[in-house]
């Protein structure tokens, strides 16, 4: 299945800091470490970077996720460009969200 991948995020160790664990379809799976200006658990607006398995950087993206109450909305940016698209959930303090590519 193409164009498709999982993300875990959950809170780091500075304020407005998210790690990430993330699998693809096409592309691995790896980590990433996001900085971002949440005053929320996790809503907010970040720039993340990606990494493979190795710490090679992959990606470095804007990542914006918004609650709507009982699940979230996760939009991946490039230079203005959505990149990608997902949605997830919250349970023991951290994020699972699927996601699809979209370019």
């Amino acid at each position: 299945m193409p164009n498709i991948g999982h993300v875990q995020y959950c809170k780091g160790d500075k304020p407005n800091e998210l790690k990430a664990v993330w699998v693809h379809a096409d592309y691995g799976q790896g980590t990433g470490l996001a900085i971002g200006d949440s005053n929320t658990h996790f809503e907010g607006n970040y720039l993340i970077e990606y990494f493979d398995e190795s710490g090679t950087v992959l990606a470095k993206l804007d990542l914006e996720i918004v609650s709507n109450g009982t699940s979230f909305h996760l939009t991946w940016r490039k230079d203005g460009g959505v990149t990608s698209l997902g949605v997830g959930l919250e349970s023991s303090g951290i994020l699972s969200a699927g996601y699809y590519d979209v370019v």
